[in-house]
């Protein structure tokens, strides 16, 4: 139990043995306290003087011979404090000088974040960073595949439309597949949409002779998020990018420009 507190706090397994060896010993020489620690003399040697830089052992010469001391363990405790004040105060440096350290940082070696969620618990995952979003969301929403999901998945997404609405009042432009389906489903659920009415959500179908999407793609800030519906493919991504944003954004604005009004 000692020797393995000793080792949490950044002693080796010899600086460990050595130090409890003292203890027990008392003031001893080299050859006695390796004896005691099962270290050959030269390797005591320098894990004494470790020890010795540390503060944890003292060492003293008595009739031409060299003997040495464990510290009081209380010496190791206020090492260790000294340490973590030491650490808060180069942790709040660091802090004030971030903005430094962005500045040196070249945008193109920055990687993006890309996080991975699987099945429903992933679709609603990514679903809900989108309510984070501090502008307007532009989406390509998968309104008829929405319908067929499962039952949870069905009631999530009128729970997160409520959501946006009335909770955190996010402005939405949408560009939906036009079918059948999902201007029944429109008309039911939003019928101040279709009548233009509704300050939070702006509509434009996609012409009939673009192939149904069935995955639901939103842009925000600078992150994608893009949800799977298949039946067989239930998943969530979300892409923190300010480049991969940018250029989503542009395809969606040449998309809703392409768009059909009502």
């Amino acid at each position: 139990m000692l020797e393995e507190i000793l080792k949490k706090i950044g002693l080796n397994d010899k600086e460990s043995q050595v130090y409890l060896s003292l203890l027990e010993l008392g003031s001893q020489p080299a050859s006695v306290i390796g004896k005691k620690a099962s270290i050959n003399r030269s390797t005591t040697y320098l894990v004494l003087d470790s020890l010795i830089q540390r503060g944890y052992v003292n060492e003293h010469v008595r009739a031409d011979v060299k003997y040495f001391a464990a510290a009081d363990p209380q010496v190791i405790v206020q090492s260790l404090e000294q340490q973590e004040h030491t650490l808060n105060d180069n942790r709040k440096d660091l802090i004030a000088l971030l903005p430094d350290f962005y500045s040196l940082t070249n945008p193109l070696s920055i990687k993006p974040k890309i996080r991975f969620y699987e099945g429903e618990e992933g679709v609603k995952r990514a679903m809900n960073d989108t309510l984070n979003s501090s502008e307007p969301l532009c989406s390509w929403s998968a309104f008829d595949s929405w319908l067929k999901v499962t039952p949870t998945l069905h009631k999530y997404i009128k729970d997160y439309a409520k959501l946006r609405v009335e909770k955190y009042k996010i402005p939405l432009k949408v560009i939906v597949p036009d079918t059948p389906d999902v201007r029944k489903y429109l008309l039911e659920q939003y019928p101040p949409l279709l009548a233009k009415k509704d300050p939070l959500m702006e509509i434009r179908w996609a012409p009939k002779d673009v192939p149904v999407f069935h995955n639901e793609t939103n842009i925000y800030d600078d992150k994608v998020s893009i949800v799977s519906l298949a039946k067989n493919e239930l998943l969530g991504v979300v892409i923190e990018s300010h480049e991969i944003a940018q250029l989503h954004k542009a395809m969606f604005q040449m998309a809703w420009k392409a768009g059909i009004k009502d």
